[in-house]
């Protein structure tokens, strides 16, 4: 079981999510609508924060992780094809182990996943959206952010 509730059309939950990086890029999943989002997934009842990512990064990608740091924790508010969502998200700075597949499945279909410059964040649908400037400024400590997009 975990920390996700839907009543209506109104999603709930708690979520890690991975800020994978490595030479100046960041590993995403594109949706099908051609937006992009961090790999990652709810909680599980008993389970820390530190636990999860682990788990859903192997889960979705195949590879183990190495944590460095959680970098931000966001209060996460958005709306996606007629649902609303609140999630409080833990974003983790993480190295990967290995290489990560090119290709998850959600939601019961196949969404490809890509190594993505910095640079180039600013230009894409990024979900949530503060990580295209909040990225190039990962060195500060813990921040907690609300974001509310569309």
């Amino acid at each position: 079981m975990d920390f996700r509730t839907k009543v209506d059309n109104q999603v709930y939950g708690v979520r890690v999510s991975a800020l994978m990086i490595r030479d100046g890029q960041i590993y995403l999943v594109k949706s099908p609508k051609e937006g992009y989002y961090l790999l990652g997934g709810a909680i599980l009842v008993n389970e820390t924060t530190e636990e999860a990512i682990k788990r859903e990064i192997k889960e979705e990608v195949g590879i183990s992780i190495e944590v460095e740091k959680l970098a931000f924790i966001v209060e996460n508010h958005f709306t996606l094809e007629e649902t609303s969502y609140h999630q409080v998200e833990f974003h983790y700075l993480v190295q990967p182990l290995g290489e990560p597949r090119t290709e998850i499945i959600e939601g019961g279909e196949a969404r490809s996943c890509e190594w993505v410059p910095l640079d180039q964040l600013g230009s894409l649908d990024l979900n949530p959206s503060f990580l295209k400037k909040a990225l190039h400024q990962l060195d500060t400590p813990l921040t907690h952010v609300t974001n509310k997009g569309v």
